[in-house]
């Protein structure tokens, strides 16, 4: 369920925008237009995203910076979104949400040529979209895992989380839903290793996360070493005993 393969990003686009492009090419209108040539300009970075890891994984050095890297990758999380607008605008809310999605193939192609996220919204919407159907342990042991990556390739400029006063900011609620989906793994290593992170990346929230994680504990009825993992968390200690 969870698809995050560069190589199958071209493929699976065309078959996304598909009907879009089907709605757009039967409204003569600027807006349409406008939008037919967002999907062309993807769809030409795409292109330039896969030779690029073409050229990696043939051991042939690519004249490219990393500055470049990450101006192509925002490019294609900017599209992404405003065609992922276009649909939602049209009632084509899956497409919408399987465009979401395609941006978390972007990110790791950005952690591989050791480029930088810059803005996060339509990749928290994607990892909120997953969130929310995935239910197997080890799929969300997984999702976890694609979460650390976003959260090591986001650029500093987010991190230092000057906002830190505004509760819908991206950052804040990427970290949020990775203490969820760590909870949801009842796996307590995993747990405590995220936990660890949001003491670190959201400071302010962190101990509202605990405190109401542990409500959780007992609403839901959590295996007992995943409530033992969130009470030391909700204590104000880590699993080492080092207070927080």
């Amino acid at each position: 369920m969870l698809d995050t393969d560069i190589n199958k990003l071209s493929g699976e686009y065309e078959v996304i925008v598909e009907a879009l492009i089907l709605s757009l090419k039967s409204s003569d209108s600027a807006e349409s237009e406008q939008v037919l040539k967002m999907i062309e300009a993807l769809r030409q970075n795409i292109q330039i995203m896969l030779r690029l890891s073409s050229d990696v994984d043939n051991k042939n050095q690519p004249d490219i910076g990393e500055d470049e890297v990450t101006k192509i990758g925002d490019y294609a999380l900017n599209l992404l979104d405003e065609i992922s607008i276009s649909c939602a605008s049209r009632g084509m809310q899956d497409q919408m949400l399987e465009l979401h999605r395609l941006s978390l193939p972007i990110v790791l192609w950005l952690k591989k040529h050791n480029g930088k996220v810059i803005k996060l919204d339509i990749i928290v919407n994607a990892i909120a979209s997953y969130a929310n159907t995935i239910k197997d342990n080890k799929q969300l042991e997984v999702l976890s895992g694609v979460i650390k990556n976003i959260i090591d390739v986001t650029d500093e400029s987010i991190k230092q989380d000057l906002e830190a006063t505004n509760p819908m900011r991206p950052w804040r609620i990427l970290n949020l839903n990775w203490g969820i989906v760590a909870t949801r793994t009842h796996n307590p290593e995993v747990m405590q290793n995220v936990f660890d992170q949001l003491i670190k990346n959201i400071p302010v929230d962190s101990q509202q996360f605990f405190n109401e994680g542990m409500q959780q504990m007992d609403i839901v009825g959590y295996p007992e070493p995943v409530r033992e993992v969130m009470q030391k968390y909700a204590g104000g200690f880590g699993v080492q005993g080092v207070r927080h």
